[in-house]
């Protein structure tokens, strides 16, 4: 049986299969591609990811799923140009599970423009080519004479125009070229233009249709009590409360899994409605042994974190020069960051039919092959038996790279003869995240009398989300990227880093930016405070570090990955500019910068605040100024929702974001304990792009990791250091 079990090699890794070589024969189940006469065929499909029908009509299958992100506009951007057709005359489909290879459909790491945009490419162009030889051929002339235009191939010895519905049954039974030419950059008509959001009107209106508002014939509800604490035991229930409730259906309790998912034991009711299922669950009486929890708190979490610290890290991730022989003034700091929840508008969902020995779901999943195999090694289910239908996600952020309410569901509907829906509401959602994990950090620094910086060691101490998801044993322990790894990206000549795992009974997962968030701040801190010990300009020093600093390869999950200080620097360079660093400021006024590597992504950020002291730690954010360097840009307006998005993440985290744990009971349930940054603390926002030709890199992740340094930076500026988030818990407020 598949091993059903990730790490973060292959989660960096996702949908590998499809980032290199032609796709364009990729067949959806059932069908036989390029056998198709004139007589028979209804439309042309010459891949998974593209549909053209005999009225003209194109649809493009997103492989990725779409969770807020935009790559249900991107890449079909990407498609259509090669393509040459009007985006707006596109329709827009999830590509069905099951349509791909594994690995295809799965979503994170802002891998999702990186890995489709040349197969993309190739397919729109592929597909092009073909239509192309089937007008020439009907024209009797060369294809050379032919040309695309706007969903039509014209002759342009004759002006001669045919639409590509026409053509669609000839194409289909022409030979797939071996080779295909692309577009030159200076050719493009869509890559590189605004565009707007698809379906962005149904989603204003509400009308777009998510996991939570999806409808099965028959359908009933499940809310489910769980236990409070992970690893905890149901010892019984009393659900005799609910006999006259009429909308009740069934009160059923499962067991719950180990890893991956670490499901809780839990006491469902179904219902024929969402309303009466909520409202019934809070009348059942449930008795749990949660004797694991005792003592499991946070407080005394990050104080085992502090103690692990000062003793050497159980495991040596980086190890540059000689640390040990680097002689000099040695300065040190220590930061701390919470655990953390996803907290995604769209709350936990899942549906489920069980048939015997089949089973259906429907909802939304950042790697559903994951979720698939785990359901088949959790269940024994043959694979060809469970069929996975793909919604809408509304909001991802990691949280859907867990999948806990799929197993839950099937649990539920295989002790019951109708689909169930289980929904988890905002408390649930909080309570029973896989969050990101707290961690505390050890920075040292060697400096010669002249204060240069000689060495430079990080030590994180943490809850590793591998043993989560692999157990106690894995090999992938360490989760250091972000400055703390081989990607280090300031030229020091003797670096040691390391990482040391405190287990804690709570289930842990990846957020937004993962590790490299965590680091960062803890990386872009420490070099502003050298800055500022040594009475340096904070900018000038970092770009003292990395000017001149030549690319170097990185061996990062297996491949090989460059570098580039001096796009770092560009960035640096950039946010500084629009901020106006140089520029004298309005007395009680103050900035900060920060900057980081998303290498995996190939793109780099930085960002500059603003801020005007009011008080002993009280503050206004005046100013946010986000540059980014990813490379060619598909769609503008996307990488500008996604780094507005990203500021607005790092404020909620920087601010205020921070889960609690007591006898292993989380303490937050909702927005109103685990705030986020409201719509009236937003402060004016500028997003800078770096005009590059490189490649495409990710955007979705890689304008968060800076905003907390920057912010904390800035007040450091004003005579405040922050070395603990939330900086509210250290008595910091703001207006």
């Amino acid at each position: 049986m598949k091993k059903t079990s990730i790490d973060r090699r292959r989660f960096i890794k996702l949908g590998s299969l499809a980032s290199g070589g032609l796709v364009i024969g990729f067949s959806l189940p059932g069908q036989s591609l390029f056998t198709q006469t004139p007589f028979d065929c209804e439309y042309f499909q010459p891949s998974a990811y593209l549909r053209i029908d005999k009225k003209g009509k194109v649809t493009i299958f997103v492989a990725k799923q779409e969770s807020g992100q935009g790559v249900d506009t991107a890449l079909p951007m990407i498609l259509a140009e090669e393509l040459d057709v009007d985006l707006r005359d596109v329709n827009v489909e999830i590509a069905p599970y099951g349509t791909l290879k594994e690995g295809e459909h799965d979503t994170g790491g802002s891998q999702s423009v990186m890995q489709m945009y040349d197969v993309l490419r190739k397919a729109g162009a592929t597909a092009k080519a073909m239509i192309i030889s089937a007008a020439a051929k009907h024209w009797g002339v060369k294809p050379e004479i032919c040309a695309a235009d706007n969903g039509t191939v014209v002759n342009t010895a004759n002006m001669a125009r045919l639409n590509y519905g026409d053509l669609v049954c000839d194409a289909a039974a022409l030979p797939v070229p071996a080779e295909v030419g692309l577009k030159s950059p200076k050719d493009f008509k869509l890559i590189g233009k605004t565009e707007k959001r698809t379906g962005l009107k149904n989603i204003l209106t509400g009308k777009t249709k998510y996991g939570l508002d999806t409808k099965v014939p028959g359908m009933v509800y499940a809310a489910v009590l769980r236990c409070p604490v992970q690893d905890g035991k149901l010892i019984s229930f009393d659900d005799s409360a609910l006999k006259d409730m009429k909308d009740v259906l069934k009160v059923v309790s499962y067991k719950g899994t180990a890893a991956p998912m670490h499901v809780r034991d839990g006491v469902a009711v179904i219902a024929t409605n969402s309303w009466t299922a909520l409202k019934a669950r809070d009348l059942v009486r449930v008795q749990w042994d949660i004797t694991v929890g005792k003592g499991v708190n946070t407080d005394s979490l990050f104080k085992a974190l502090e103690e692990r610290t000062k003793s050497k890290p159980q495991i040596q991730v980086f190890d540059k020069g000689n640390v040990d022989k680097a002689q000099g003034e040695t300065f040190t700091a220590q930061y701390s960051e919470p655990f953390l929840a996803h907290a995604t508008i769209e709350p936990m969902n899942c549906i489920a039919a069980v048939n015997g020995d089949k089973v259906e779901l429907w909802g939304g999943f950042q790697l559903p092959d994951w979720a698939v195999n785990t359901i088949i090694k959790e269940f024994g289910y043959k694979k060809e038996n469970v069929k996975l239908n793909l919604t809408l996600m509304g909001g991802g952020f990691g949280r859907r790279l867990h999948f806990e309410p799929a197993l839950e569901v099937v649990k539920i509907a295989q002790q019951f003869d109708k689909p169930v829906q289980v929904i988890w509401d905002r408390v649930d959602d909080t309570r029973f995240d896989a969050f990101r994990p707290a961690s505390v950090h050890k920075l040292e620094a060697k400096l010669d009398k002249n204060g240069k910086l000689l060495a430079w060691q990080h030590h994180i101490a943490g809850p590793s989300i591998s043993i989560m998801t692999e157990g106690p044993d894995t090999k992938n322990l360490a989760e250091n990227l972000g400055g703390a790894d081989k990607d280090f990206w300031y030229d020091v000549p003797n670096v040691r880093t390391g990482f040391s795992s405190v287990n804690f009974n709570i289930n842990r997962g990846w957020l937004r930016a993962v590790e490299i968030c965590v680091n960062t701040f803890a990386v872009e801190s420490f070099i502003d405070e050298i800055a500022l010990h040594l009475k340096k300009d904070p900018l000038a020093y970092r770009l003292s570090l990395l000017e001149g600093r030549p690319a170097f390869d990185v061996r990062q999950y297996g491949t090989i990955v460059k570098q580039e200080p001096q796009r770092i620097a560009g960035v640096l360079k950039l946010a500084a500019e629009k901020i106006g660093w140089t520029d004298k400021r309005e007395p009680n006024h103050f900035v900060g910068i920060a900057t980081h590597s998303f290498i995996f992504a190939r793109a780099y950020a930085a960002h500059a605040i603003e801020i005007e002291v009011t008080g002993d730690k009280k503050f206004r954010i005046k100013k946010i100024v986000g540059a980014i360097d990813c490379g060619l840009v598909i769609n503008p307006d996307g990488l500008r929702n996604q780094m507005e998005g990203a500021i607005v993440f790092g404020l909620s985290q920087v601010l205020k974001g921070e889960i609690t744990v007591q006898d292993g009971k989380v303490a937050e349930d909702g927005f109103y304990s685990y705030e986020l940054l409201r719509f009236d603390e937003m402060p004016p926002v500028e997003i800078y792009t770096v005009d590059s030709k490189e490649e495409p890199g990710g955007v979705g992740e890689v304008g968060l990791p800076t905003v907390s340094p920057a912010l904390c930076n800035a007040l450091a500026a004003a005579g405040m250091r922050p070395r603990n988030l939330p900086i509210r818990k250290d008595g910091y407020s703001w207006s």
